[in-house]
């Protein structure tokens, strides 16, 4: 694995690899995901090639981050800014586009003691000519439906990827947590100009707590932006409420019976051409107008000490599932000499553990524990 020896490797780098790490694939998406589109099941789509959709997507990537972390401070209001740790081809803010073209490289942001954000997280991944090894060319294998024309992943084919993800841990308990992320995958064949590619990402919730009207609208909104470019019986197999059951499944944590929010949509495994390159683009310009709304209705909504102990509790269960399940970081803690800043860089700045805490009967912190146990259409 070439690039694990890489100074500096995310997190998000991480999670590319994760996807394909072993035979077993504990890093595929879950059981559920529809299949009759998945890795390299490329639609009749001729106006750009893998390649030109990864460069086009990586782009738009690199502008996103900038753009995003520019509203998230001035939503902030602080004088903390988001610190930048680049390496490799963004080792520098004056790298050459051209280097960025042809290396390897990232750039991590991290804002810390904010007024909104109490500890956030931004970053950017791009690897670019990777070597498959037998056995991830084999999981993908696994994971492939051919289709005629399709490229055979094989050993020795050459692979890039490119990620942004975005952890916000919020100061105030009535603004909940917000996570999210896009991602790329490309491979091209080593023995002729083959190549396929696949989009994976999502977004989610972890309120502490349940203030209906703004995640019945997170959630809506996600759904109106879904069904405009899956609309019934579409090619891609895909639907709004297979997205969100998929997220409900991925973020749970199986020792407590319980999920780790609201939930949102997770997807993976996406053919990977003009029209889903619109729609993960969507998902990503849709980030921050569906999360600052809530942070201007209740970032300055007074809490009390008990309310703010709360949070870190529910914070626990949220570092919780980071260690025990969550593929990108278990994966990448598990390698040697790991950089270990970059894998638990989502991890929230304060938490708590209380033995055996159990919410007062009729509370609003009873109350989001139900949910967390049975998850609702917050759509209806």
């Amino acid at each position: 694995m070439m690039f694990l020896s890489l100074p500096k490797l995310s997190s998000v780098a991480i999670c590319f690899f994760a996807a394909t790490a072993t035979k077993v694939d504990a890093f595929a998406a879950p059981k559920s995901m529809p299949v009759s589109k998945a890795v390299g099941g490329s639609i009749n789509d001729a106006s750009s090639t893998p390649q030109d959709i990864f460069e086009e997507f990586t782009k738009f990537l690199i502008n996103h981050q900038t753009d995003m972390i520019s509203k998230i401070e001035q939503a902030d209001g602080s004088e903390n800014a988001f610190s930048r740790d680049g390496w490799g081809a963004f080792a520098n803010d004056n790298d050459s586009d051209e280097e960025q073209q042809t290396k390897s490289g990232g750039i991590t942001r991290v804002i810390q003691g904010g007024n909104v954000v109490e500890k956030g997280a931004c970053s950017l991944t791009v690897i670019r000519n990777g070597v498959l090894t037998a056995d991830r060319a084999a999981t993908i294998q696994g994971r492939q439906k051919q289709q005629e024309g399709d490229l055979v992943v094989q050993e020795g084919d050459i692979y890039s990827a490119a990620a942004l993800s975005v952890v916000l841990h919020t100061r105030n308990p009535f603004v909940p947590t917000f996570r999210s992320d896009v991602r790329i995958f490309l491979v091209k064949s080593a023995s002729d100009d083959s190549a396929v590619a696949w989009f994976g990402g999502g977004s989610d919730l972890t309120p502490y707590y349940l203030i209906d009207e703004d995640i019945s609208k997170f959630h809506k909104d996600l759904k109106q932006m879904c069904d405009s470019h899956f609309p019934e019986d579409n090619e891609y197999n895909l639907s709004h409420a297979q997205m969100k059951q998929l997220c409900d499944e991925y973020f749970y944590l199986p020792a407590r019976s319980e999920h780790r929010g609201t939930g949102g949509i997770f997807f993976d495994d996406l053919s990977a051409t003009k029209a889903t390159l619109s729609f993960v683009e969507d998902v990503a310009t849709g980030w921050m107008p569906s999360w600052l709304p809530i942070v201007e209705k209740n970032g300055s909504k007074e809490f009390t000490e008990e309310q703010k102990h709360w949070q870190c509790l529910r914070r626990g269960r949220y570092l919780e599932f980071n260690l025990l399940y969550d593929r990108g970081v278990k994966f990448g803690l598990a390698n040697a000499n790991p950089r270990v800043e970059g894998v638990m860089v989502s991890a929230p700045p304060k938490i708590a553990f209380d033995y055996n805490h159990v919410p007062a009967e009729g509370s609003e912190e009873e109350r989001l524990l139900k949910i967390l146990k049975e998850p609702k259409d917050w759509t209806v």
